[in-house]
């Protein structure tokens, strides 16, 4: 099975340094196998026989023995992604002057926050919610700091979530297809 492996905070102005080469190398080790993974910011495609809750543990235990910071990670099996991606919101890309970014939720994830959080919503946002990600479209430039998401950081969930722009989301939907 084909899994996605996402990692959040890490290699971010020089802080919490992971080099992709070596993660890729101890995932191997472990028994991974065909691990590749995609620009700097954490995200490793790798495939196992194994359930994902084992590999979850696997890489969790990897991860403590070989770096000095915590970090927060989720495995998303192949299969569940491309659920996710299958029905993405039409307005999700449409407007090139937007931002739009795809948030995944990680395991400790509050669901009552976003629910608090889409009684919010102006029309400097739109958000939809999947299984696993949150689609989210927000001003860019213009008005940029009307929307919720410039108040993101700010929110409780900020840190129970990892995000990836829409071109990275979907280039890792490619590379699970693949």
């Amino acid at each position: 099975m084909k899994y996605l492996l996402l990692l959040r905070g890490i290699n971010v102005g020089g802080h919490h340094k992971v080099v992709m080469k070596e993660l890729k190398a101890s995932l191997t080790e472990i028994g991974f196998t065909n691990v590749i993974s995609y620009i700097n910011s954490g995200n490793l495609i790798f495939e196992s026989e194994q359930a994902q809750m084992i590999v979850t543990q696997k890489i969790k235990k990897v991860l403590k023995e070989n770096y000095t910071f915590p970090i927060t990670m989720l495995v998303i099996s192949a299969v569940d992604y491309q659920q996710d991606f299958s029905h993405v919101p039409e307005w999700w890309g449409a407007d090139p002057s937007l931002r739009h970014n795809a948030l995944f939720m990680l395991p400790n994830f509050d669901l009552e926050a976003v629910q608090q959080l889409k009684e919010q919503i102006t029309i400097y946002d739109q958000i939809e919610l999947k299984n696993q990600v949150i689609f989210w479209s927000s001003t860019f430039k213009k008005d940029f700091s009307k929307s919720i998401y410039s108040k993101l950081m700010k929110a409780s969930f900020y840190k129970e979530v990892t995000i990836r722009n829409r071109n990275t989301a979907l280039k890792l939907l490619q590379l699970l297809q693949d």
